[in-house]
């Protein structure tokens, strides 16, 4: 196979599988307020909302295992082992959650089923973005270009987790908030069972292949990454979180203390997360085109500085509802003009036989101290000392990952 052109199949298979595995991430945090009811019942809708997010920041710590797992056998075994072991991980995981009984039946069970069927959902992710990303990546010259197919499955898995919870509060009504939210969990097996289809087909990644054949053995790809690269994981953790905070505090903390303190309803906090996926699908097909004509690290800026623009707008959008939707798509837009350049950068900091294992591994850290924190310490300061201090956090944080940017492209550079 040619190595200037990704077969429609593939492209499908990519596309589909990454959309389908952050279905199953994002879901639970869409459906907070669901969740909330069913497992973590409170008198303050705060404090619930926290006890979801806490729940959801647990699978961040143990996506850096699942990256050294999955990136381990994505680099010694190939890639395509390792996305089809995440995908069916995941799925049945999430659709699992869907049929775990309530607080109010099982007691204290209930949660703690539920945080670990979300351990195994972080494993699963922990390899997903990696191995797709390193198999996109080895599989064409266009490399920013191509990252679009993966880094889009972030938004439609926002798009698919938001819109099948209208479509149910659309059909059923009331009834979503007692036992029909479990319909979208369901739902998983159906669509994880499609996205295993297209992935049984891949062939192996071309670049991986013939750097394997060159090497005769492929070297331990964690002693690899941690001995000789250890300055390009740095850079990637810094960037990765700065730009998972900003991701995740656009969609989750925004919105979702709006939510809670009754600035909009339910059915408002759904349309302004569809939004945000759509703003974030634009700005993802316009980063990687841009990307790819004039180079990666432009818009990975032009990101961190829109999404910096929405954490310093936090302190006055409770003012006005329509500033409040702007921040969120400015948010959304910005972050996926950085997704899919970030993703092609990170991919060249790492040679191909440690790529999955660099690559995932610097992901997966970073995020568990960007997106994984975010929710839950952006809303604990918004809750203690305001709106302002939410975003400011978040702020910090781009800051930090603008300069993580400048050094590990230097570290390119001189290599």
């Amino acid at each position: 196979m040619a190595k200037e052109k990704i077969s429609p199949g593939i492209a499908l298979g990519a596309l589909m599988g990454t959309a389908l595995e952050w279905y199953d991430v994002f879901l639970f945090a869409v459906a907070g307020v669901y969740i909330s009811k069913a497992f973590f019942p409170s008198d303050d809708p705060l404090a619930g909302l926290m006890a979801v997010y806490v729940a959801y920041g647990v699978t961040f710590v143990f996506r850096p295992v699942g990256a050294l797992l999955f990136g381990y056998i994505g680099d010694k075994a190939g890639r395509r082992s390792a996305l089809f072991w995440t995908l069916l991980l995941a799925g049945l995981s999430t659709s699992l959650i869907g049929l775990v009984p309530d607080y109010a039946r099982w007691g204290v069970a209930a949660p703690v089923l539920v945080v670990l069927l979300r351990i195994l959902i972080g494993l699963s992710i922990g390899g997903e973005w990696g191995a797709a990303t390193s198999y996109i990546y080895d599989m064409t010259p266009r490399k920013t270009l191509a990252q679009i197919l993966v880094q889009s499955g972030v938004s439609l898995g926002i798009l698919l987790a938001s819109g099948m919870l209208l479509f149910l509060e659309y059909l059923l009504g009331d009834a979503v908030l007692d036992w029909a939210w479990r319909l979208a969990f369901l739902f998983s097996v159906v669509l994880v069972f499609i996205g295993l289809l297209f992935r049984v087909r891949f062939p192996e990644a071309v670049e991986y292949e013939e750097a394997k054949e060159k090497a005769g053995e492929v070297p331990n790809p964690i002693g690899t990454v941690l001995r000789q690269y250890p300055g390009s994981m740095l850079a990637g953790v810094f960037l990765t979180g700065a730009v998972g905070a900003g991701f995740m505090y656009s969609w989750t903390t925004l919105p979702g203390t709006a939510r809670a303190q009754g600035i909009i309803d339910n059915n408002f906090y759904l349309l302004v997360v569809f939004g945000f996926g759509l703003a974030e699908l634009l700005g993802v097909i316009l980063g990687g085109i841009l990307g790819e004509r004039w180079g990666n690290l432009p818009f990975i800026f032009a990101g961190l500085l829109g999404m910096t623009v929405t954490g310093l707008l936090a302190g006055v959008v409770l003012n006005h509802i329509g500033l409040l939707v702007f921040a969120v798509l400015l948010g959304g837009f910005s972050h996926g003009v950085a997704y899919a350049p970030q993703a092609s950068f990170l991919s060249s900091l790492f040679p191909t036989l440690a790529r999955t294992t660099g690559v995932s591994f610097a992901y997966q850290v970073g995020n568990a101290l960007g997106s994984g924190l975010t929710p839950f310490v952006s809303t604990y300061l918004t809750k203690i000392f305001g709106w302002a201090a939410g975003g400011y956090y978040v702020v910090a944080f781009l800051l930090l990952g603008m300069a993580a940017t400048m050094v590990g492209a230097r570290q390119k550079a001189a290599a």
